[in-house]
């Protein structure tokens, strides 16, 4: 089969790899329908990632597809909690201490455990679906919030507007910045007042992933407030904040990774429902081939997640 493998830093590589193995991998075959991209996979494709396996190495992270086994339409999740560390015991599977990862969406098929899969709506095609994974992380990061009314969301890609598509589903009030102006457009779209920079909110979500956009949520935090911090800043960051608005003000610093199974499912419940219009945030279908190139292009514009098919030839 073919698939995307990733050699090192910027070096991204399609070619062919014998089909998985269900017995090696001790997992189910998903002959693979959409894989989607996301900011995570731009990082893995720039400098790696904690997760990635030692190179070269099968990723994509955003899965879709119809079992080998029984023709079921599937999410693949990407990961499976251990379920006997000190969290997986108290309920939090998202931040598992050893975690199997999932990994391989970008080929042809991938062998996943049946703990990893998750069965699409019916009627939901599969590169909406793929989204299930992003906006289950979206689901956690609004319950780990508070249930203040007036929330202020820094940045406006896929995240931050899953953010406030989720929020303004439970009828809360919602800014959202970002210097792009298409991505302000898209926010309003979603009924979103959109600016430039965040005013004081009393529950911030940073979507951006960056040190200065850390700071930028503390400083848009109005005294009691809770900042959820969702974006993940590269390995190695540092981030220097002002102790005093911590302090005397009461601010909640609540860190919001990843996703718990039960999630995957409320993300894909809401996808059927409609709560998030696919076409916003659904960007051009393209091939294996043209995987390099779409992780190589300028970030900016509209927020767009490429779709990936393949069994798609090259344009």
């Amino acid at each position: 089969m073919r698939a995307a493998l990733l050699y090192g830093p910027q070096d991204l590589r399609v070619q062919e790899i014998p089909d998985p193995d269900p017995d090696d991998a001790e997992g189910i075959v998903v002959e693979v329908e959409a894989a989607t991209t996301c900011g995570t996979d731009v990082k893995m494709w720039h400098h790696g990632h904690r997760v990635l396996p030692p190179y070269p190495c099968a990723f994509g992270h955003e899965t879709a597809g119809m079992r080998a086994d029984t023709g079921e339409r599937v999410l693949v999740s990407d990961s499976v909690a251990c379920g006997a560390c000190p969290p997986c015991r108290a309920g939090r599977p998202q931040i598992c201490r050893c975690p199997s990862w999932v990994l391989g969406g970008f080929a042809e098929r991938i062998a996943a455990p049946e703990a990893a899969l998750h069965g699409i709506p019916d009627g939901l095609p599969a590169a909406a679906a793929a989204m299930a994974e992003p906006l289950a992380a979206a689901v956690h990061a609004v319950d780990r919030g508070s249930d203040a009314q007036d929330a202020g969301i820094l940045g406006g890609g896929p995240m931050g507007l899953m953010l406030a598509a989720l929020l303004i589903g439970q009828g809360r009030s919602v800014t959202l910045a970002d210097p792009h102006p298409e991505r302000r457009a898209q926010a309003a779209q979603l009924g979103a007042d959109a600016a430039a920079r965040l005013a004081r909110h009393e529950l911030v979500f940073e979507a951006v992933g960056r040190p200065e956009a850390w700071r930028a949520a503390v400083a848009a935090a109005a005294p009691g407030a809770v900042v959820v911090l969702v974006g993940g800043c590269p390995s190695g960051s540092e981030v220097t904040l002002d102790p005093g608005p911590l302090h005397y003000d009461e601010l909640e610093l609540r860190g919001a990774f990843h996703h718990a199974p039960a999630e995957v499912d409320r993300a894909l419940a809401a996808l059927a429902d409609g709560l998030l219009p696919r076409e916003m945030l659904l960007g051009p279908t393209i091939s294996l081939d043209e995987l390099p190139a779409a992780l190589a292009s300028p970030s900016g514009g509209p927020a767009k997640k490429w779709v990936v098919d393949p069994r798609r030839t090259m344009r």
